[in-house]
Parts: structure tokens; sequence; C-alpha cells
């Protein structure tokens, strides 16, 4: 999609509906290429962190993610995952964990405060409910952590309720993009129906559901109306923008960097559309180390109240907590 040329009445008259949670895919158009000058970002931003305060407040929980709890049966790896890289010291960093791994990956994040945690695992269709169950109970034996998980399409419908008796919320289910063709080029042996599909089932279990949004799969109205989708699923509780990194070795390891920035841009704009969901990007200054020095932008740009602070992989364990204890301080959050 071309460019879009915004002027003044178009954007503050996009920015005065937004304000009032009225965003529809055009005004999203509007607010996103009208927040290429900077004057206007700053209003863009300065709008949705007004909402985020009012509905939300000013206090974040910090949270820890393991990976990965179940392999990715995937025919066909996405070209963006490490698990495509052609280099094993690149693929193996997302080996799963045994139950021991987990277990003291969960006892590592407890020990540094960190009180709700998420299990990340791979995809399997054919289903993981035997896995993911005995993970969540021997969790649950020795901890009543918050708990959340995202394994996608990959549990029965009996497990989405079991996962919501032992109180594990949200479940979820990266959409990464609403758009076919976009979806089949970046994740080719996934199924965009069958992550739907499963959407609807944590819907109809009454459960809490997360969405993971990808920045740099299509184009700005691709993510946008990707975005915007979310109203599909009322139970959505939490959305994230994850923005597209090359890996080394992978399909796409020469394809060129989605920018922090646009990710800002849309975050805030999903901020005006979604004034009550936990919105943030995905584990930025985690996996990204160099991208760190966004939290204070994301927050900035209506983010929040929830940041990933720790990072446990089978080879790796990473731990920015500190660092974003001070950063949530200097710019006037409290954290629990």
């Amino acid at each position: 999609m071309p460019r879009v040329l915004v002027g003044d009445r178009e954007f503050d008259s996009a920015l005065d509906r937004g304000e009032r949670g009225d965003v529809d895919l055009d005004s999203a158009i509007t607010l996103y290429y009208g927040a290429k000058r900077r004057e206007r970002s700053d209003r863009l931003f300065e709008a949705a962190a007004r909402v985020r305060d009012a509905t939300l407040g000013r206090r974040l929980t910090l949270t820890g993610h393991l990976h990965m709890v179940t392999r990715c049966e995937l025919s066909a790896s996405c070209k963006y995952c490490s698990l495509s890289s052609t280099i094993p010291s690149v693929s193996d960093e997302r080996s799963p964990l045994t139950l021991r791994e987990t277990l003291n990956g969960v006892r590592y994040a407890i020990d540094r405060g960190v009180r709700t945690i998420v299990l990340v695992g791979g995809t399997d269709l054919e289903g993981s409910d035997e896995r993911v169950r005995e993970v969540v109970t021997r969790i649950r034996e020795m901890t009543d952590v918050d708990l959340a998980i995202d394994v996608g399409p990959s549990l029965s419908e009996s497990s989405v309720r079991w996962l919501g008796e032992n109180r594990v919320a949200p479940i979820y289910c990266s959409m990464e993009t609403i758009e076919p063709t976009v979806f089949a080029n970046a994740k080719p042996g996934d199924d965009l129906d069958a992550r739907l599909r499963f959407m609807e089932t944590v819907e109809r279990t009454g459960g809490h559901l997360g969405n993971i949004v990808m920045n740099g799969l299509g184009g700005p109205a691709d993510l946008l109306r990707t975005v915007l989708a979310s109203r599909q699923f009322p139970h959505t509780s939490h959305l994230h923008i994850s923005t597209f990194h090359p890996v080394r070795g992978t399909p796409w390891a020469r394809r060129r960097p989605a920018s922090l920035p646009s990710s800002l841009t849309v975050l805030a704009i999903a901020r005006l559309a979604f004034p009550r969901l936990q919105l943030g990007l995905a584990e930025v200054g985690v996996e990204n180390p160099s991208d760190l020095g966004s939290v204070p932008s994301q927050l900035a740009a209506g983010g929040g109240n929830m940041v990933a602070a720790l990072l446990v992989y089978k080879r790796l364990r990473i731990d920015h907590r500190e660092r974003i204890l001070r950063q949530a301080a200097e710019v006037g959050f409290e954290v629990s």
C-alpha cells in the first residue's frame, strides 16, 4: 500500500474519534500515516497514555517467560523463526525444556520476585494436551504463581476448560496476521483457520484470550487490520505487538527488519481502540536486548501494564528486572 498523505484536519478528526474509543480501519490508517510527523506522533502517544492512565493506572507487573515447554511440530517452520535456521547454534536456542528444567525455571523466576509466568511452547496441530497438563500440574504442586500459556492451537476444548479450572490465564494463540496470503507466505507449515478456531474455543469456554500480532509480515494496513480483528474475540485480555527482526540462517535472514517506531505507533492506536487491554511490545528488551530502551517508549505510547523482565531458555537465562525497575521509576510507574 503506498504511503497515505494525511491533512491536519483529517488527523485531528481521527485522533478525536480515537480518544472516544471510535477506531475503525480507515481512522487507524489515518493515524498511522499522520503520525509520521513528530508533532502528530507526540499527540497520538499522549492521547494513548491518557487513556491507559484512566483505565489501568500506572502500575506495572513484571512477567517471566519460559521457552519452550512444548516442541514445535509444524511440518515447515515459520520463515522468521530461529527453528528454521540452518545454523545449529541458532536453531538450538529453542530446544524444548525438560520437565525438571521447566520447574527450575519457575523457581528462578519466583526467586527474583516475578509472580506472573508465561509458559511458551511450539505448535503441534495434533495436540499437546498431555504434556501441557503434566507441566501445569507439577507447577501447581509447588506454587500458586499466576500462569499463562502460549502453545498456539495445540489444545483440545477439554484442556482449555481444565486450564481455566487451574487458574491459567490468559491462553495465548498468536494470530500474527489475519491476512491468509501473508500468513501462508510467512508460516507455510501453520494453519490460520486452526488458530482462529482455537481462539473461538477459548471464547466459547469463557477463558481469557491472549494474542500476538507481528509488525513486518505484511504492510501497515495488514497489521492494523489484524490488530482490530481482536474485536472478533471479546474475551481478549492481552494483545502484544512483536517487531520482526531477521534471524541468521533463516529463510528471512535478509528480509528488512520492521521498525520499532512503527510498532510503537501501532501500539498507541491499539490503546485507543482497546482502552482496557493489557497491551505492549512482545518481550521487548529480553529477546532483543538492544531494544530494552523502548520500555519507557512503549509506556509513553500507552502500553502497559505488563512487561517481560525474565526469559528462560534451555541454555540461556536473561534477567533485566533491575534495569526495567529503574526505567519504570524514571517515568513514574510503580512495579508490583
